[in-house]
């Protein structure tokens, strides 16, 4: 998960029409920060160039400039203010780099919760799982194609009881991928599923509402399956009817490096994405 300041993280979590345009702005407007300083140190080296010019045809006796000694401090001073201005832009640089990285990152979460919501007709299992198959491009085509080989590979997904107390409505793992007439495609599939992670998704339909206390359920559940297998989680993906704003809020703050995506999608009508 990337971190936010407060004001950044509630603008990046909503779905206004022109978010994309408004931070496009502050990329560019980031970018031309990183211009200006440019401008400043090249200058700042047109200067000194100048001067180790003029030092070199004072040595051959062509002109005569400043004391040697006053010379030295100032071609000193202008390298220092060169240092100072190389390290500022290198600051502004990186942080422009993590703030683009940010942005890059939140905005792929929308986009893929989004295009998850929109193609959930309604709160199934089966529903879920084809909408997450056609909308991540990196794992969906291969997990196409095992399923075509066999209608009855589609259950190697539903309902995976991972302990006593914990079941996943759907559980895309390259673990659950039967080995019987695969071949090589099926260890496509496994190495698709092994750089992109684990898929972990559950449908809550009761309680009718997604409260805080639901949410920490599932990614403690969602943890514990990662620390059992010694796996990254790509998505975890929680849908319900209805979504408070205090699990809402508790989502959208909450980071693990052990999850890379936490969506949180409500059926029908909204999709929020944390």
């Amino acid at each position: 998960m990337k971190n936010f300041d407060k004001q950044e993280s509630s603008d990046l979590n909503s779905f206004s029409p022109t978010l994309i345009t408004t931070y496009s702005q502050k990329a560019v407007s980031s970018i031309r920060s990183i211009e200006r300083i440019l401008y400043v140190l090249l200058s700042v080296l047109v200067a000194f160039a100048l001067l180790v010019f003029i030092d070199t045809a004072a040595v051959k006796g062509y002109i005569k400039f400043l004391p040697e000694d006053e010379y030295d401090i100032v071609l000193s001073l202008i390298a220092f203010v060169a240092i100072g201005i190389i390290v500022f832009l290198l600051r502004v640089i990186l942080n422009t780099r993590n703030k683009l990285d940010n942005w890059a990152y939140v905005f792929e979460k929308n986009s893929i919760g989004s295009l998850i919501s929109i193609g959930l007709s309604n709160l199934d299992k089966k529903a879920l799982l084809f909408s997450i198959i056609e909308n991540i491009g990196e794992i969906g085509e291969p997990i196409e194609k095992y399923i075509s080989k066999n209608k009855d590979n589609i259950d190697t997904f539903f309902d995976q009881r991972i302990s006593e107390d914990t079941v996943f409505d759907i559980l895309i793992d390259g673990d659950k991928i039967r080995s019987k007439n695969g071949g090589d495609d099926n260890d496509l599939v496994v190495n698709k599923l092994n750089e992109y992670g684990a898929v972990i998704g559950r449908i809550v339909t009761n309680p009718n509402r997604i409260d805080t206390n639901e949410i920490k359920l599932f990614i403690r559940s969602v943890l514990e399956y990662s620390k059992f297998t010694n796996k990254y989680i790509g998505l975890a993906l929680l849908a319900g009817n209805e979504i408070t704003t205090d699990a809402m809020d508790y989502a959208k703050n909450y980071t693990n490096k052990s999850i890379g995506y936490l969506i949180i999608i409500e059926k029908p009508g909204i999709i929020n994405s944390v």
